[in-house]
């Protein structure tokens, strides 16, 4: 419930995000998350929400692809702007052309987890990667996580 809750967007998380934050933190990958877990989440889930409404000065409870950028680089992904107005048509549940919370998170944290993984394996001389079907296959299982079937708090 302290997860699917996201009562200062006006909004809820669906339970693909849950799974996926979840997924997140369940650091030990027994499929559940403690108490230090969970609480790990609920400083990342203030950390993207405060974001967000940085993102959203007028309360509008969205952002566009702009806005969606502007984070994507403070992050240290080298995505462009069109890339971004892709994620956001990919991403956006209610075909507004804009990110709610919920599915500005999904967002965020599937290309954080790829970026993580792509620095991982890419050529520090020129930015990129090489690999096999195998190796993307990888990769995106890797940013994906499994999803936690259980939710206990030690």
């Amino acid at each position: 419930k302290a997860v699917v809750s996201t009562q200062s967007t006006g909004n809820h998380f669906t339970p693909e995000t849950c799974q996926l934050l979840l997924g997140l933190f369940d650091t030990n990958e027994d499929g559940m998350i403690d108490y230090r877990e969970f609480h790990q989440l609920v400083l990342y889930y203030r950390h993207w929400l405060g974001v967000f409404h940085q993102l959203d000065p007028s309360n509008t409870g969205s952002i566009g692809a702009s806005q969606l950028y502007k984070t994507l680089q403070e992050c240290g992904c080298g995505v462009t702007l069109q890339m971004c107005k892709k994620l956001v048509k990919c991403y956006d549940t209610r075909h507004s052309g804009r990110l709610a919370f919920d599915d500005y998170m999904r967002c965020c944290v599937a290309v954080q987890s790829l970026h993580k993984g792509f620095t991982r394996y890419q050529d520090p001389s020129d930015h990129t990667l090489t690999t096999d079907l195998e190796g993307l296959l990888l990769l995106v299982l890797q940013a994906r996580r499994r999803p936690v079937t259980n939710l206990t708090v030690d």
